[in-house]
């Protein structure tokens, strides 16, 4: 099976560099037109056989375009929602820094254990997200696209390449990443490709 991570589209809050998390922000504008590149897109190289997606309204609604071009109805599973950044949700990267700097420092040191107060480790994210893309392996063996979120793109990735520098990886509004797997192995084709 192949699987295409997407991350959704731009929303007002990523462009204002603010933690969403679990708090469910729509596309602004350009995330729809991304959408609708990503759909042009995928149409022209892929064969896509299923489109799952997040529950959170950013990743349906560009889960629901995406699936559209293929003729399909987005799967949505919870599983795939983004970490949940509890009190630093709305606030921006300045902001949080400025306010929480010890947190985010033990955040930023320990990534995969530490827990955003009043919300959830990368770990936590990692597990159920696994979980997810193990249910979708054993529906499918074609393509598969999954629209879900920056933090669940690198939770999924640090248990795939334990070595990866996740501060170092950029995974932007509406990019790609692709991973394959076949019987016991697992090949990462590309991290965040922006079409």
């Amino acid at each position: 099976m192949q699987l295409i991570l997407i991350r959704h589209g731009q929303t007002e809050w990523n462009a204002s560099q603010k933690y969403q998390g679990h708090t469910d922000i729509p596309l602004d504008d350009t995330g729809r037109q991304q959408a609708r590149r990503l759909a042009e897109h995928l149409l022209q190289l892929e064969k896509v056989e299923a489109v799952y997606a997040s529950d959170l309204v950013r990743a349906r609604e560009t889960a629901e375009i995406i699936a559209q071009a293929f003729n399909l109805k987005p799967l949505i599973d919870p599983r795939l929602r983004e970490l949940c950044f509890g009190k630093w949700e709305g606030l921006t990267f300045n902001q949080v820094y400025a306010i929480y700097r010890a947190e985010f420092e033990q955040w930023y040191n320990s990534l995969a254990e530490f827990c955003v107060p009043g919300g959830e480790s990368f770990s936590d994210v990692a597990n159920r997200s696994l979980e997810a893309i193990a249910d979708i392996k054993q529906k499918h063996r074609g393509t598969v696209a999954a629209v879900t979120h920056g933090g669940v793109i690198k939770a999924v990735l640090s248990r795939i390449q334990s070595d990866l520098d996740l501060w170092q990886v950029n995974i932007m509004p509406a990019s790609l990443t692709k991973i394959g797997f076949s019987n016991n192995s697992i090949a990462i084709s590309y991290i965040g490709v922006v079409v």
